[in-house]
């Protein structure tokens, strides 16, 4: 989108930053929202990638962000390959359909290579991750960390090859696991928002989740 701005985030931005989160995740696949949560969360891991987290300005406001941290692939044959789990991305409605995601997960993509990263994974939706340049990880052998394909789960690999031999399962950092008690203390700092719950985009989820399937 023209006069869309993408720049590193800086410490100062964390509050508008899971703000965005928050706005651009509420009641979309549960009723209220984690995701602003976890990126809090996220930074003080040692698997935060501070050099890929990036935030989107539109007239110097935030409206969309990314965050990334260092995951591992347990491949089948005894090997580890470490990529780049991506996520929480997302855009605050409004300015939505415009491009702005896009731009993030290309500038992340860009950024992840320069930086010797081979892959990108992340859990998402299969028809809006296709168009930009993901694929099912079941089409490399790559399974969830209990040895289960599904289709939500998506990779992308940034050299050619590089996860051609890496079937196995996927590892991502432990800073993704939510503690529901802590989340809901973690929100009274934002302002309410009403949850709902049976969003058709919850019943996708829901649907996309159904998916997951033991190998063989």
């Amino acid at each position: 989108m023209d006069g869309t701005q993408l720049r590193t985030e800086r410490t100062a931005d964390h509050r508008d930053a899971e703000r965005a989160i928050r706005e651009a995740f509420w009641n979309v696949y549960s009723p209220g929202a984690s995701e602003h949560f976890l990126l809090h969360n996220m930074r003080k891991s040692p698997d935060f990638i501070a050099e890929l987290a990036t935030v989107a300005l539109i007239g110097g406001r935030i409206v969309g962000a990314v965050a990334c941290m260092a995951g591992t692939i347990r491949t089948d044959r005894g090997r580890q390959v470490s990529m780049v789990t991506v996520g929480p991305i997302g855009v605050v409605p409004g300015f939505q359909r415009q491009g702005i995601g896009s731009m993030l997960l290309e500038h992340t993509a860009v950024r992840a290579r320069a930086e010797g990263h081979c892959a990108l994974m992340l859990c998402g939706d299969p028809a809006y991750y296709s168009r930009r340049g993901f694929v099912p990880a079941e089409r490399f052998g790559i399974r969830t960390a209990d040895d289960m394909y599904c289709d939500a789960l998506q990779a992308r690999e940034l050299t050619p090859g590089a996860l051609s031999e890496a079937a196995g399962t996927y590892h991502e950092s432990e800073a993704y696991a939510v503690d529901e008690a802590a989340l809901a203390d973690f929100d009274t700092r934002f302002e309410p928002k009403e949850m709902v719950s049976g969003t058709p985009s919850q019943l996708r989820f829901e649907r996309m989740m159904a998916t997951m399937r033991p190998r063989g």
